[in-house]
């Protein structure tokens, strides 16, 4: 698998679609309210202006539910309001001792048949990251399955480079880590996005794998 992974570019996704963190692959969705309590286990639910909860916001018990996809936050994360349309919730992820800036996890869905297949994504992901030569290293993966669904689970690290189209600074980050997780659903792959400095990363690991376990279908 590591040798179709090296010098990964940007790619587009079957049927013209664009992958994850594309604008033009996204299917809107719910605005996130200001009220947001912080997330993670135990928040209070984001609501609506008549008192509704939000699709795919946390509940009570910490669990999140997205497009028939429900998984629980890691206590320690705190719940954002999505930068874009394109994410089904993001997480602000703790900086460790030293590091001068938190982490982030995003999630993303883009809709029935849309995002892009499982192999494009991890080349994309591989593809902002450099090493001290200037290459792509060749990214770690595995695959497994959580609660019958077929997870491919990705990390790497090195000079990171976010897409414009993704938002935000895109300033190349030397010392950066990403762990990620791409979920086959029923109609489409989900993407889990975990990037930041890489000690902070590395001791949000076990976070990470809690969250990635939790994961089942509705």
């Amino acid at each position: 698998m590591g040798c179709i992974l090296a010098g990964a570019l940007l790619v587009v996704g079957c049927g013209g679609k664009k992958e994850a963190d594309s604008q033009s692959a996204a299917t809107p969705s719910s605005a996130a309210p200001a009220n947001n309590a912080g997330g993670g286990s135990g928040s209070i639910p984001m609501v609506d202006s008549r008192g509704n909860p939000v699709p795919g916001m946390p509940s009570a018990t910490g669990a999140q539910e997205a497009e028939g996809l429900v998984w629980t936050t890691p206590s320690s994360w705190t719940e954002e309001p999505p930068s874009s349309s394109m994410r089904k919730a993001q997480y602000s992820i703790p900086a460790a001792a030293g590091d001068p800036e938190p982490g982030q996890c995003a999630v993303f869905y883009f809709g029935a048949g849309q995002g892009g297949d499982v192999k494009g994504n991890v080349d994309r992901w591989a593809g902002q990251f450099a090493d001290a030569s200037g290459g792509h290293p060749t990214p770690q993966i595995s695959e497994a399955r959580v609660s019958g669904l077929k997870v491919m689970r990705v990390s790497t690290e090195g000079t990171y480079s976010p897409g414009a189209m993704a938002g935000g600074d895109t300033t190349p980050k030397p010392g950066q880590m990403l762990l990620g997780a791409i979920v086959e659903g029923a109609d489409s792959n989900w993407f889990f996005k975990c990037t930041g400095p890489k000690k902070t990363i590395e001791a949000n690991r076990a976070a990470f794998e809690s969250l990635v376990e939790s994961i089942h279908p509705k």
